[in-house]
């Protein structure tokens, strides 16, 4: 059997060692929920048997377990991206020949070397078999990171050689919109530094996660034109997830070993960019992904006092508490997804270069 993850609960949680004035926040907080009535996700505007149903969802919690094998077929370079899409089938932003390493920028962060690589570096597999299925993306990127398919199926991805972003229109190999100048790295509304992720709501608005060298969200209407930043005491913004219908976006803080979640401004402008959790103890966290009160996290190698390197499953909903450790044999995860089903979660790694499967299955499936 296996496990769907349930519709997005509560994901609003406050309480981690930010003294009073995070205590003043949640008076006005549950002020405006229970007397104003404000959507973003609290238990005072929330129907009891709703929060009850979500509860025994997280109690129900199902566990990735790792298809071994899934990938033995492909044959991909440095693999820094995943995501499904509205097939529910993974796509993933591979570098071909090239390899990130100390000697890939200056002290400017320009890519010292700009070869284009070759060959298809966004490539859709099958779900079930592990194969490609198809594939585009030759002759345009140079240096390959962050990869987002939104809920219209268009493929969002970030080069952060290129300092640029870059949609492809559903079934289109042209991208129809280009955010950032080629090449050249920068802080403001029309230059990122090394744009790592993106993340896209309903809306069309567009959260770049920049990044190397930027500690910064910055966000952008449809058409691409600059709206506002989201800026944060960040080391390495490397991974960003929106819960749209809480108004919320976490980010994967990498060195400085946090998530971070924050108000997104789409509904609620008046919190924008207000932090409202931060979860530590996960190492460097290098992607995380969501759906429902989960938040999915990999971490990468860090210190002889950090967590090993694995997945992790924290409940958002319930006061960021670890439901469950995952992945003991991920050797240098560098991204996560969850499929649209629920039911399987998909890590790519560099060195080895692979993309592992894990099916996710109840804890009842489990015993047999």
């Amino acid at each position: 059997m296996k496990l769907v993850f349930g519709i997005i609960g509560m994901v609003v949680v406050i309480g981690l060692t930010h003294g009073a004035v995070l205590d003043l926040v949640n008076l006005v907080h549950q002020y405006e929920d229970e007397i104003l009535g404000r959507r973003v996700g609290h238990p005072g505007i929330r129907e009891e048997n709703q929060l009850e149903d979500e509860n025994e969802k997280m109690d129900d919690v199902g566990r990735p377990i790792e298809v071994h094998g899934w990938d033995d077929n492909l044959k991909l370079g440095q693999v820094s991206a995943v995501d499904v899409n509205l097939d529910d089938n993974p796509v993933i932003f591979q570098r071909g020949p090239v390899e990130w390493n100390a000697k890939s920028f200056d002290m400017k962060n320009v890519l010292r070397v700009k070869k284009v690589i070759a060959e298809d570096t966004i490539l859709t597999l099958d779900a079930d078999k592990g194969k490609v299925k198809s594939g585009f993306g030759a002759g345009l990127f140079y240096m390959p990171h962050g990869l987002k398919i939104d809920h219209e199926g268009n493929t969002w991805v970030t080069d952060v050689g290129m300092h640029q972003v870059f949609k492809f229109n559903k079934g289109e190999t042209k991208p129809s919109l280009v955010l950032g100048e080629a090449f050249v790295p920068g802080n403001d509304a029309n230059h990122f530094c090394k744009p790592t992720a993106v993340a896209v709501a309903s809306t069309g608005q567009i959260f770049v996660a920049d990044g190397y060298c930027n500690n910064r969200v910055a966000v952008y209407d449809a058409a691409g034109k600059h709206i506002h930043d989201i800026q944060g005491n960040w080391n390495v913004v490397h991974s960003v997830v929106l819960f749209e219908q809480e108004d919320i976006v976490c980010i994967a803080n990498r060195e400085g070993k946090k998530v971070e979640c924050l108000g997104a401004g789409l509904h609620s402008p008046q919190f924008l960019g207000q932090s409202s959790s931060v979860v530590t103890d996960l190492g460097r966290v290098f992607a995380i992904a969501g759906r429902g009160t989960a938040l999915l996290a990999v971490n990468g190698k860090g210190s002889y006092y950090d967590p090993p390197t694995r997945g992790v499953t924290l409940d958002l909903a319930n006061d960021n508490q670890l439901v469950d450790t995952w992945g003991d044999e991920l050797v240098n995860p560098h991204d996560v997804a969850v499929a649209r089903a629920g039911d399987a979660v998909y890590v790519v790694e560099i060195g080895p270069n692979a993309v592992r499967k894990f099916e996710v299955v109840t804890p009842a499936a489990e015993m047999f």
